[in-house]
């Protein structure tokens, strides 16, 4: 098991953000989906709000403006922003 989530967020116009996190933040359909590295897999769709991760001490947020989906399998998230 990894000790870090990547994580990958698109958009119609391309990438937002790669990167790595300790601890993700997802606002689902089914609510705030709080996703750890070894997190079961998991296919949703994104409602509008943010995505909060968290890297050390430091925690980012990306705007979810038009919903979307994510997709987490192993240590990986993946979403899909309509905006």
């Amino acid at each position: 098991m990894s000790l870090n989530i990547r994580i990958k967020v698109v958009d119609k116009k391309g990438l937002v953000f790669e990167g790595f996190a300790d601890f993700c933040e997802i606002p689902t359909e089914a609510g705030i989906e709080g996703v750890l590295p070894g997190h079961i897999n998991f296919i949703s769709n994104l409602i509008e709000g943010k995505i909060r991760y968290k890297t050390g001490e430091t925690v980012n947020e990306i705007d979810i403006v038009g919903g979307g989906f994510v997709e987490i399998s192993g240590d990986c998230i993946n979403v899909m922003i309509n905006s």
